[in-house]
């Protein structure tokens, strides 16, 4: 029978497949700009479903006495991957509330970043049962390499957009405030990737 501290793998292995989901349906979204409402609440949803798992972890961590990892590891790395689906949330959420019209390609663009960040972070948690450093290092850099990608795609939509001859100024604000939570979303995907290693080097 599975010792009950292993637990913690299979809920973070959960959390971020629903990381996962939520990128999946914001890119949909963003590639399909119709519906919102419905769209927004079906993000909205798989959200709810990461504060469960995140609810289930915490509980866990409180009724575990031997964890597999050091508690405030499982602490952090929780709330960290549920920061990247809060902030995906957030972002779609505002689109919506702030009428967004037509989004820019770059923010497809970004959404695809993320899609990519999330499929690599199911990876790199994967790999927290087995601890392989030279894994877990060489998905780390292909994470860093996407979160790069994110900040040049950032600063080109922000440079566009105030650079803008025609600009409209609540409009600018609006889409400024979208444009920085969805590059947090791929800093908060580098923080995840940073953890993991951290994780792995102390247990190795």
């Amino acid at each position: 029978m599975k010792s009950n501290k292993y637990i913690f793998f299979d809920l973070f292995e959960q959390q971020i497949a629903t990381v996962h989901k939520g990128t999946h349906l914001f890119y949909e979204m963003i590639g399909n700009y119709h519906d919102l409402e419905a769209k927004v609440k079906a993000i909205k949803a798989v959200e709810k479903e990461g504060d469960e798992i995140v609810r289930r972890i915490m509980n866990e961590l409180n009724s575990t006495f031997i964890t597999p990892l050091e508690r405030e590891d499982i602490h952090q790395l929780a709330h960290t991957m549920d920061s990247m689906i809060d902030y995906i949330d957030g972002v779609a959420d505002r689109m919506y509330l702030y009428q967004v019209r037509q989004p820019d390609p770059r923010v497809l663009a970004q959404a695809n970043i993320l899609v990519k960040c999330s499929a690599k972070l199911i990876e790199l948690i994967r790999t927290l049962r087995k601890l392989d450093h030279q894994v877990v290092s060489k998905i780390a850099r292909e994470i860093k390499d996407l979160e790069h990608e994110s900040d040049s795609n950032y600063r080109k939509m922000v440079s566009d957009l105030l650079n803008a001859p025609d600009a409209n100024p609540i409009e600018a604000i609006k889409l400024k405030e979208i444009y920085d939570k969805l590059e947090d979303c791929a800093d908060f995907a580098e923080d995840v990737s940073n953890l993991v290693e951290g994780i792995v080097l102390k247990n190795a």
